[in-house]
């Protein structure tokens, strides 16, 4: 079986991943004795030790099979990496008693769909009996509703005199949250498109891959063969990473190099995961916000313009949707600071307004404060930066720019035909000819997002979030931005969710990852009656 021999493969590939946090864990478990924060060596080890036992029974199910994938077999690959993924990489929360299953698979969705949704959250205490309470969490907007729910962190303690050191976030162990930026970097590039950068060659089937995982409605192939692609956008991708550390170290000295590494990591990838309670707020300075900035626009491009550049091809980046792209993040960071003057004053509206706005934007989710309080224009302005998203072929989220252009197009066209009847017209991107079915399905796209945002905020509201939650919670979770509003807001977490909405947001984000269509096809019972 050709799906069992190849899945063997990628899950021995995960294991040699899983060595770094291994690493790691027992780096501070065993060397650094000065670290305070619980460990969770044997936690990863056991990880480690399962994803092999899986990989090697896989591969015994498909040691005959011939290495030839057919489109069926490619989406179902494709759609079920994801899943194993996800369960593999949140054991290491389950093992070393972090999160509960449902939460670390949830954890581990939202870390590999770069969305950066987090169940992490402080536990409360009652100060006069030490015993633990719930949280209740009021959305100020709709004080009638309450949230109840108890958190999931337990605070890290001084072993002497039992004071407080570290809560929520920053009390979980070194390892396990540098495994959260780890997998949002391999998510950020695409799992798929990482797995084909060392995996043989698989005929019809590794080309498949690499469309299904692209995203956006322009799969740009920077080499003819798809191996060699997925290998060159790795090493673009690893050095643009390295570079962010390297500046954050550089230009910011109180901040640890485990900061700058999990912060980079979290950023080319446009995932939001942070190491501190606070996001990037916490280290209060502009040099750090402004290299943040720079990487979170960086990983929202397309990557295959960083090839011509390098090249020399400095024409082949005159393409409409990255002027589109650049036109909006800069219109729409001076609206949303010119809305932030009144309350902040000039220079720090424009501070606050072009991070938050570009961090929405990307679907990256980092925040410099807490933008829940601002006004409802710039909320409204951030929540629709947040469906427009990057460009095709980069690591954002969002509708992607070139959906937007093709629909605008079309908007012309049509109106043109109206008086123009006879007219044939060609629609172009750039030099790229737009077929009438890339444009159907284009159209067939925004009205797919569409629905599925409408009945994913029915269907929260109806399991009791109020309107304004649900419909942050379902804009962040469909186009992987991790940032939300009222309860679900900057300074909170989603562990207030109900079991159901849990389940239901980790196939809204797996959905919105894979752009819908690859997801959708495995309902259709036409998929499962034709090769």
């Amino acid at each position: 079986m050709v799906f069992a021999k190849i899945l063997s493969r990628y899950l021995f590939y995960l294991s040699l991943v899983l060595i770094a946090p291994l690493s790691m864990a027992g780096f501070y478990q065993f060397f650094s004795h000065s670290h305070p924060q619980p460990h969770s060596f044997f936690a990863f080890l056991w990880t480690l030790l399962i994803c092999l036992a899986i990989a090697f029974i896989l591969r015994i199910i498909g040691r005959k099979a011939p290495e030839q994938l057919y489109r069926r077999e490619s989406i179902l690959l494709v759609v079920f990496i994801w899943i194993i993924t996800s369960l593999i990489s949140s054991l290491p929360f389950i093992f070393s008693s972090t999160l509960k299953p449902l939460d670390a698979y949830f954890e581990a969705m939202s870390g590999l769909t770069t969305t950066g949704a987090t169940m992490l959250t402080p536990k409360a205490y009652d100060g006069h009996t030490g015993e633990e309470i719930p949280i209740l969490l009021t959305n100020p907007h709709v004080p009638e509703k309450t949230y109840i729910y108890y958190g999931t962190v337990p605070p890290v303690r001084d072993p002497d005199n039992g004071l407080i050191l570290h809560t929520g976030i920053e009390a979980v162990s070194k390892a396990l949250l540098f495994w959260r930026s780890l997998m949002q970097w391999i998510g950020g590039m695409g799992i798929v498109v990482i797995f084909l950068a060392v995996l043989p060659v698989l005929g019809v089937g590794g080309k498949l891959l690499y469309q299904m995982e692209a995203t956006g409605p322009i799969k740009d192939e920077i080499t003819p063969r798809v191996r060699e692609t997925a290998s060159q956008l790795w090493k673009l991708y690893s050095f643009f990473t390295l570079l962010q550390v390297a500046l954050l170290v550089w230009t910011n000295k109180e901040m640890p190099f485990f900061d700058a590494l999990c912060t980079s990591l979290s950023t080319i990838s446009t995932g939001g995961f942070s190491v501190r309670n606070d996001s990037i707020a916490s280290y209060n300075s502009i040099s750090t916000e402004s290299i943040v900035i720079a990487f979170m626009i960086i990983g929202s491009i397309n990557f295959s313009l960083f090839f011509h550049i390098l090249r020399f091809k400095f024409f082949k980046i005159y393409v409409p949707d990255f002027f589109l792209f650049i036109a909006i993040a800069g219109l729409g960071s001076i609206a949303v600071s010119a809305f932030l003057i009144s309350d902040f004053g000039v220079s720090e509206a424009f501070r606050l307004g072009i991070f938050q706005a570009i961090s929405l934007q990307t679907t990256t989710g980092f925040f410099s404060g807490n933008y829940d309080l601002w006004p409802f224009a710039p909320q409204m302005l951030m929540l629709l930066l947040m469906f427009v998203g990057g460009m095709s072929g980069s690591t954002a989220g969002g509708i992607k720019t070139p959906r937007f252009y093709i629909a605008y197009k079309i908007l012309l066209h049509r109106l043109e035909s109206i008086f123009r009847p006879d007219s044939v017209r060609k629609l172009y991107i750039g030099k790229n000819e737009v077929d009438d079915k890339n444009a159907l399905t284009v159209l067939t796209f925004l009205c797919i997002v569409i629905f599925f945002v409408v009945i994913g905020a029915l269907i929260f509201i109806f399991d009791g979030i109020d309107p304004e939650t649900s419909l942050g919670l379902i804009s962040s979770f469909l186009n992987n931005a991790g940032a939300a509003f009222r309860s679900a807001g900057p300074m909170d977490t989603v562990a207030f969710l109900s079991p159901f909405s849990k389940i239901l947001s980790i196939f809204w984000m797996l959905l919105g990852r894979l752009e819908f269509f690859v997801v959708l096809l495995l309902f259709l019972p036409a998929f499962w009656r034709n090769r």
